[in-house]
């Protein structure tokens, strides 16, 4: 029982790696589209991906890593609001793809729109911040339809099944 236990430890901890680096490399590198005072990235599919599949504290570890390596300005706001959006998902359902899930992209746009907002007033002091709400938007959208076709593509595949049970 403690070996399987271990093992599963070791499948989470792996995972959060991985995803870590994958959040990494797409926020960084992938469709990145400069807004000003930021960016629209696709990283946030995946950090979507990771809470619905690893329990919280993988899930927050991995979320938070990319800022930290491409815009280390934004690490203490991003390290907040990553580990918030995580929250309102859950690894705990056989589908990546769940009514709570689903729900949870609306709290995730929230959080994202209302704490970058607050981040740049910080940071910046400008008013302008409120122009890098509607980027948010698109992003946390595009973000969000990216995770439902990965997470039903996963889904369809039994990944959960295989890997994590």
């Amino acid at each position: 029982m403690a070996k399987k236990k271990a093992n599963k430890q070791l499948i989470y901890v792996v995972m959060a790696a991985l995803f870590a680096a994958i959040i990494t490399v797409v926020t960084a590198y992938v469709l990145r589209i400069p807004t000003g005072n930021g960016y629209i990235h696709l990283g946030d599919s995946f950090i979507f991906l990771a809470a619905s599949l690893l329990p919280l504290p993988y899930a927050i570890a991995a979320a938070a890593v990319a800022d930290a390596l491409t815009a280390p300005i934004w690490v203490i706001a991003t390290v907040i609001i990553k580990s918030l959006i995580v929250l309102p998902f859950t690894s705990k359902k056989d589908k990546i793809i769940n009514a709570r899930n689903l729900i949870a992209l609306i709290p995730a746009l929230i959080v994202t729109c209302v704490g970058y907002y607050l981040a740049d007033r910080i940071l910046f002091g400008a008013w302008g911040a409120f122009a890098a709400v509607i980027p948010n938007v698109i992003q946390v959208a595009a973000n969000a339809a990216i995770y439902v076709i990965f997470g039903l593509a996963l889904d369809a595949a039994g990944f959960k099944k295989k890997v994590l049970k």
